[in-house]
């Protein structure tokens, strides 16, 4: 049995995308670790297919599962040597964690900003919940002033269980900040920390599969969101961001992992941003960093797994990318009701 045919195997059996470049990421991030969330976070294959890969593997011979460990059998290794399959490299800059970016001026409000995280509502499944490290937002806050989209700048924030509105506001850069969020719990949070720290920041309830009102279109120069990942999901996230922003020159900031999203997908996000008026100018790989939240145990991914195993808070394995867009011509986006579930597909893992 070789690559090809463990790879046709995946796809039919979930009907996901799955390539023999897939199958060969899986046993690269083997040879360097044998535990679960390592090889997830090496490898950067959804979680759904690789669940489904690793029991194929474990069915050709070439895996072991082994308590909380997956182990190469000695066909496994023959079969990696033949191919010429090295281990999985990471090789993050240690100063910046391969972000590619400095703190810079966000660097005063650092301690500040992680002491007001400590206070956050916990994230919850419900609206597919995940936030990520006190230091992800902070650099993301840097790398949009950076860009030009920070000082002086009206900025949205849609959905802000990581707080980037008030480490924006915190800064004193933005000119105004407005933030949506679905979840009553974070819209109190972060107008009481805004009331006690004398922080301009607008905090709005607000379900986006609803419309924007009518006051918000057209109305700023930035958007950030980290979207859930499905691709009507994150469609949605980015059409009413896209509706939001002033016309071409306008940017947007989004976070797409490859946990969830398969490169077809990434491809179908791409496309539709370009028909939105939109060009990716920016794609910084594994930008953000997520604390592993409280419902690891009922994720859909979980019961998936061929060995269990809860990670701790400090393991980081669900990473994504930052992406920048910008408008190049009048926004295309209608801003109607979306109707039904926008939180899960095929590849969602988490929700």
């Amino acid at each position: 049995m070789d690559l090809h045919v463990i790879a046709e195997a995946v796809r039919a059996r979930t009907s996901l995308p799955f390539t023999d470049r897939d199958a060969e990421r899986i046993l690269a991030a083997i040879l360097t670790s044998e535990d679960i969330w390592r090889i997830i976070d090496l490898s950067d294959v959804p979680v759904m297919a690789l669940c489904q890969a690793l029991r194929e593997m474990g069915k050709a011979g070439w895996l072991e599962f082994a308590g909380e460990r997956i182990r190469l059998t000695p066909e496994g290794r023959g079969l990696i040597q033949g191919a010429g399959i090295a281990p999985a490299l990471e090789l993050r800059c240690p100063r910046c964690g391969g972000r590619g970016v400095e703190l810079g001026p966000v660097a005063p409000i650092a301690e500040k900003f992680r002491g007001i995280a400590k206070s956050r509502p916990e994230a919850i499944q419900d609206y597919d919940q995940g936030y990520v490290t006190e230091e992800s937002t902070l650099y993301r806050i840097a790398f949009l002033w950076a860009r030009g989209d920070l000082a002086g700048k009206e900025l949205l924030v849609l959905g802000d269980d990581d707080l980037v509105s008030l480490a924006a506001a915190l800064t004193g850069a933005p000119k105004r900040v407005v933030m949506l969020d679905i979840d009553e719990r974070l819209v109190g949070f972060v107008r009481e920390v805004a009331r006690g720290e004398g922080l301009q920041v607008e905090a709005l309830q607000h379900d986006l599969r609803e419309p924007l009102p009518a006051g918000l279109l057209s109305a700023f120069d930035t958007f950030f969101c980290d979207p859930t990942e499905s691709l009507r999901g994150f469609l949605a996230f980015a059409g009413r961001g896209i509706s939001a922003l002033k016309g071409p020159g306008g940017a947007g900031y989004m976070g797409l992992t490859r946990r969830e999203a398969s490169l077809s997908k990434w491809r179908a996000i791409q496309r539709e941003l370009l028909e939105r008026g939109a060009v990716l100018t920016d794609l910084r790989d594994d930008f953000h960093d997520y604390v592993n939240w409280p419902y690891i145990e009922t994720m859909r991914s979980w019961e998936h797994l061929p060995v269990k195993r809860v990670p701790g808070r400090d393991e980081p394995w669900y990473r994504s990318a930052l992406i920048r867009i910008e408008l190049v011509e009048a926004p295309k986006v209608a801003n109607e009701r979306l109707e039904g579930d926008i939180f899960t597909d095929p590849e969602a893992a988490t929700t």
